[in-house]
């Protein structure tokens, strides 16, 4: 098969390649730059500039903030933003990242600023409400394994394992019948999902007769990607289930 090479030089196709990555519509006074910087989200980042009297505004026209409240992260944005901003030497008031009174020749800094400040801020933001999600979660299976099977048999702390090429931490674990069941709680995220299957895939690898059973707590089964693959690794055991369905799983 004979590759037809193409006729441009590397310089225009560089130059393509630059204006696909960003994307740029204007109205009025403003001009919108959609970046190759991608909110946790999927969204990509965009950055507003407009002119003013005696230079330009740089901002992300509230869009961080829009896309930490998709997230549910609002409340941890709003605290975080503030200290993001600072370190990228622009503002945040609550609304949106910018700098203002840029002069021409600062624009393109200004604009790198605001997209990586808006992105760092969300992605701090929905670590950290990931993080308080995932605790509340788990305090929500201790109370159900202590009502499925008594508060002797739960201990409220997360239960390490050793798979069959490291250690794991799994929310909780129990001894049913002198067999080991592990639980793990699945939000409706990507990286929900998969830190699970990998650390259910690592303990599979230790056979049938060794590795202990393995129950995929899902707080969204609606909304959680990959459920089939998750599925295959543990049993899956919606977060809602009753106290004999607890019981049932392990």
């Amino acid at each position: 098969m004979v590759v037809k090479q193409s006729a441009l030089t590397i310089e225009k196709i560089a130059i393509e390649v630059a204006q696909a990555l960003v994307r740029v519509s204007a109205y009025e006074d403003t001009v919108r730059l959609s970046l190759p910087l991608l909110y946790p989200g999927g969204a990509m980042v965009g950055v507003e500039v407009s002119r003013l009297r005696d230079g330009f505004l740089v901002s992300d026209a509230g869009g961080a903030r829009r896309e930490a409240g998709l997230m549910g992260a609002e409340r941890s944005f709003q605290r975080i933003a503030q200290d993001v901003a600072q370190r990228f030497g622009i503002r945040f008031d609550h609304h949106m990242m910018f700098d203002l009174d840029v002069a021409e020749v600062h624009l393109v800094p200004a604009v790198i600023a605001v997209a990586n400040a808006a992105k760092t801020a969300v992605e701090n933001a929905a670590l950290h409400h990931a993080a308080t999600e995932h605790a509340d979660h788990r305090a929500d299976l201790w109370d159900k394994l202590q009502t499925a099977y008594g508060a002797a048999a739960i201990a409220r702390e997360p239960v390490r394992f050793q798979g069959s090429s490291e250690s794991w931490d799994f929310d909780a674990g129990l001894q049913i019948e002198g067999k080991l069941a592990l639980f793990e709680i699945v939000t409706p995220y990507a990286n929900s999902v998969n830190s699970a299957v990998t650390k259910f895939l690592d303990v599979m690898d230790l056979g049938e007769e060794i590795a202990p059973k393995r129950i995929a707590v899902v707080t969204n089964p609606e909304k959680t990607p990959r459920l089939l693959v998750l599925g295959r690794t543990s049993r899956i055991l919606p977060a809602e289930s009753s106290a004999e369905q607890y019981r049932r799983a392990a």
